[in-house]
Formats: C-alpha cells, sequence, structure tokens
C-alpha cells in the first residue's frame, strides 16, 4: 500500500511513547493497521471505546499480532463475569431512593452523582472530590458539611453494596466493575508489547490510569478537537502528563470532504486557537443551506435525541423510510410511550412495569425531574406535552424503520452518535442552540459545543446543509476580518 507522507513516519516508529492527533478523515484506523503490520513481531493491545468499533476493527487490524477490546472486554473477564446475576446498565434515582429508604431526591440525586463521578474517576477512594454540588464553594455552612458528609456516607454504603456479591438488592453497573479492574492495578504486559490507544482525546480516567501504569509501549491516537464526552467525565489523554514525552505526529489531509467542508471546519477549529489547518482533499463536496429536494437518501444531524424524535415525528407525513443509527430502541421512543401512557393513568397499558413501581403517580415523577433536574425526565415531559397523539405517531414511525441502511431514504443520528461515521448528503438540524461565541459561556461550555459542530460538518462527502448556527458562525468569522482589513485599506 502507498503510503501518504504524514502516515510513513508513524508507521515506521519505534518509540516507546507514540502520539498522533488525526483530524478529522485524515485516516487514522488505516495509519494504526499499517503501524500493527510494520511492527509485526509485536504483541498489540487495539483498545476501542465500543463493542461496535472493537468488531470492526477485528476485520481490519492483523490477527497475528493485534488483540480488539474495549476496556469493559478487559474487565467483563476477570470481574464482570463474577457478577453476572446483578448487572445493570445503570443506577436510576429510585434505585437509590429504594436503596436507603428514602423521599429525599435532592440527596438522592447528590448520592448517584457522587458514585458516577468516583466510577469514572482514577482515584482510590471515594470521597468528598467527587461531591459535585459544593465544588468550587470555599466555606460551607454547617448545614451543608453535615448534608455533605451524610451524602458521602451513603455514597460508600451503596458503592459496598454494589460490590457485594451476596447483596442482590442493589445492582451493579458496567462502569462499576470496569473501576473494581481498574483499581487492581492489572498487569498486561504480560500478555501484549503495545497498547494502541484509540479516540485518545475521549477516554474516561479510569481507562486513561490503566494505560497509564503499563510498562509496555504505548501508542495513543486521536483529535482533540472531536473530545465530545467530556459531560461524562472524559479526558484529553493526548494532552496528559503521562504522553507528555511522546514523540508527536500530525494527520491533516482528509479525503473524506472536498476544500469547502476544511473551511467550515476550519473557520471552527479557529475558535478553538487551533493554527493547524485541516486539508480538503477529496472530492469538491458542496456546501448550502439546504439539501436538494430529489436526493435518495439524506441524513440529519442533531444536537440532542429530543431533536432526532422532533425531526422524526415532523418527517413521518412525507413517508420517509427511516435508519436510526443505533438502532431506533436508543432513542427512548419505547420509554416514551409508557410515559404517556403513565401520564394519562392508563397504566394496564405500560410495557414497562418498573415505572409503575418506581413512581406513585405521574405528578410525583414530575415533581422529581423538577427537585432532582434530571434532563432525560424533563426532556420526556416535554415531548409527551407537545404531541397529545404521541403514540400514533410512534407507531407510524417504527412501521417506516428500516432496520439496513441501503434501504433507507432517510438516516436520523445525534452528534455524538455520528462519530466515525460518514455519509454523501448531510444536513444540520437546528437545535444546536448554544451560542459557543457567546461572552456568557465558559471555556469548557465554549470548547464542547464548538468540538460537536466540528463532528458534524465534517461527516459530509458531497453534500453538507448548514444549520443557522453554523452559519452565523461563519458570518462572524468573516466580519472579524474584514473589520481587521479595515485599518489597513484605510491608511492605504
Amino acid at each position: 500500500m502507498q503510503w501518504a507522507q504524514e502516515q510513513q513516519p508513524i508507521i515506521h516508529s519505534t518509540a516507546d511513547k507514540l502520539l498522533v492527533q488525526a483530524f478529522a478523515g485524515t485516516g487514522k484506523t488505516t495509519t494504526l493497521v499499517g503501524y500493527a503490520t510494520q511492527h509485526s513481531s509485536v504483541k498489540m493491545l487495539y483498545l476501542c471505546y465500543n463493542k461496535s468499533v472493537e468488531l470492526a476493527a477485528r476485520g481490519r487490524f492483523p490477527r497475528r499480532n493485534v488483540v480488539c477490546k474495549t476496556a469493559h472486554g478487559l474487565a467483563y473477564a476477570v470481574y464482570g463475569s463474577q457478577y453476572a446475576t446483578k448487572q445493570t446498565n445503570n443506577l436510576r434515582l429510585t434505585d437509590i431512593a429504594r436503596a436507603i429508604n428514602t423521599q429525599d431526591w435532592e440527596l438522592v440525586r447528590d448520592v448517584l452523582s457522587t458514585l458516577n463521578n468516583f466510577m469514572a474517576s482514577a482515584d482510590d477512594e471515594l470521597g468528598r472530590v467527587h461531591f459535585p454540588r459544593f465544588q468550587g464553594q470555599r466555606m460551607l455552612t454547617s448545614a451543608q458539611e453535615r448534608f455533605l458528609n451524610n451524602a458521602l456516607n451513603v455514597a460508600k454504603t451503596i458503592w459496598n453494596r454494589m460490590i457485594d456479591l451476596q447483596d442482590t438488592a442493589v445492582s451493579i453497573t458496567h462502569d462499576a466493575y470496569l473501576k473494581l479492574y481498574q483499581l487492581s492495578k492489572p498487569d498486561l504486559s504480560e500478555r501484549f508489547n503495545a497498547i494502541l490507544l484509540d479516540e485518545g482525546q475521549d477516554v474516561n480516567p479510569v481507562i486513561a490510569d490503566i494505560v497509564k501504569i503499563q510498562r509496555v509501549r504505548k501508542v495513543a491516537v486521536g483529535d482533540p478537537h472531536q473530545q465530545i464526552y467530556r459531560f461524562r467525565g472524559a479526558e484529553d489523554a493526548l494532552n496528559s502528563d503521562w504522553m507528555a514525552d511522546a514523540e508527536r505526529h500530525y494527520l491533516t489531509q482528509s479525503f473524506r470532504f472536498g476544500p469547502a467542508v476544511a473551511h467550515v471546519a476550519n473557520i471552527i477549529l479557529f475558535y478553538k486557537g487551533e493554527t493547524r489547518k485541516l486539508q480538503g482533499l477529496g472530492c469538491n463536496t458542496l456546501v448550502k443551506r439546504a439539501l436538494p429536494e430529489e436526493l435518495p437518501h439524506r441524513t440529519f444531524i442533531h444536537r440532542t435525541v429530543t431533536g432526532v424524535i422532533e425531526n422524526a415525528l415532523q418527517l413521518v407525513a412525507s413517508n420517509p423510510k427511516i435508519f436510526w443509527v443505533g438502532g431506533i430502541d436508543s432513542y427512548s421512543l419505547r420509554d416514551l410511550e409508557d410515559l404517556y401512557l403513565f401520564s394519562r393513568n392508563r397504566n394496564h397499558e405500560v410495557h414497562n412495569r418498573r415505572l409503575l413501581r418506581d413512581y406513585r403517580d405521574f405528578s410525583q415523577y414530575v415533581e422529581i425531574a423538577e427537585v432532582s433536574q434530571d434532563t432525560e425526565m424533563l426532556r420526556s415531559i416535554k415531548i409527551i406535552t407537545a404531541y397529545p397523539d404521541l403514540p400514533q405517531r410512534i407507531q407510524t414511525l417504527r412501521s417506516r424503520s428500516v432496520d439496513n441502511e441501503l434501504d433507507a431514504t432517510v438516516t436520523l443520528t445525534t452528534g455524538h452518535k455520528a462519530k466515525g461515521l460518514e455519509w454523501d448528503f448531510v444536513s444540520l438540524y437546528d437545535d444546536f442552540s448554544a451560542d459557543p461565541l457567546s461572552p456568557d459561556i465558559d471555556q469548557g461550555r465554549k470548547d464542547d459545543e464548538l468540538n460537536l459542530m466540528y463532528v458534524a460538518v465534517t461527516r459530509g462527502m458531497k453534500i453538507l446543509a448548514l444549520n443557522s448556527m453554523v452559519l452565523s458562525i461563519m458570518q462572524r468569522y468573516v466580519d472579524a476580518r474584514t473589520s481587521a482589513l479595515q485599518p489597513q485599506k484605510s491608511r492605504a
């Protein structure tokens, strides 16, 4: 295979620490495959972020020297399998409330947040640093101090019950057995000589710590501008202290799209302070305000799950064949149906009986949502209020859904689910409501929103239709450049 000039030094590198910043669509996985093939005598672990990536990677990497695994997959073999009878995807507010027999939903929310923060951290013990509400507050009142100490004690109790094999009343999450694996300080050097860490910009601190302590060659690949999971506690391993002395390379040439999309992406990156330019060397992708009507297929990328559902409900009238990235059930439609029925006192029609066990009635559900400010619950309330005929609309959506994207006329996805994917004709939905250039937005939120926009705009290969927020950012960029040139023209 003919390797690009940027790829060759990466593939042939023998550095103990190798760091590759790969801009969108620049072939990072292809480069890693080349690296693994070049170093065929080195036993490698390709550590990826989800099962679908693992399965795809198995078909690309040489099997003679590369094992493809998720961190949860590594942890499951050691710890997760022991807890097979008491596993759950996540703990709910009502799980905590039932375990400690309380209706104090403020306490319950803080306990759950504290547990999630601890499980996502690299820390050995659960403590004050994991309690979110009073962080940044220098002095606490005596009442706040008592509340914090009580919440920490409760969180520690729940954690101990989660990891107790005999206590079946409190389930264990996948993140919990991954945390146990990290706490055990596993030594992977007996099986591997190198670790290839994919998506290094969005690594859970738990996973980062597992990689950090290994005494093997480390190759971290990713793009800091595609860090979109910071809200889950992800950190940028590419800029971590333990990779500071790594041999560093860049992949800037994208053959996914042409110069026009690269120009849009570079404007977004400009507002992040990026000085390197993404090069669009693919076909001459068109950038428009809207996609042409006659296209055989189009993809909508949304900021939120709510946006996906709202758009889907609007599209029903045109009888599309819809492919949902991640599957239709990942967009909480079944839960929405149940909540709708629950709100109408049609409890006998509710499929998920847990809803009936957890909440006395719909008014209590609303009360808990408002007190805890649970975003999922509040979002669900908004949707069932907006669509009084919701079950009929959802039934139509299900009948119009297809399992094979090749059969679809419309693909729906969020920006987060779209990461790593690409389509010919892409339209950005108008639910990117947070203005990342607003003076009122903090730096972390600004970067999060710009990163998600960057991911979204770099998915299109032939035609990209921009939403109003991206168009506004581009216009402000042009205005700023024009204004900067005015004094020069005046002097001339």
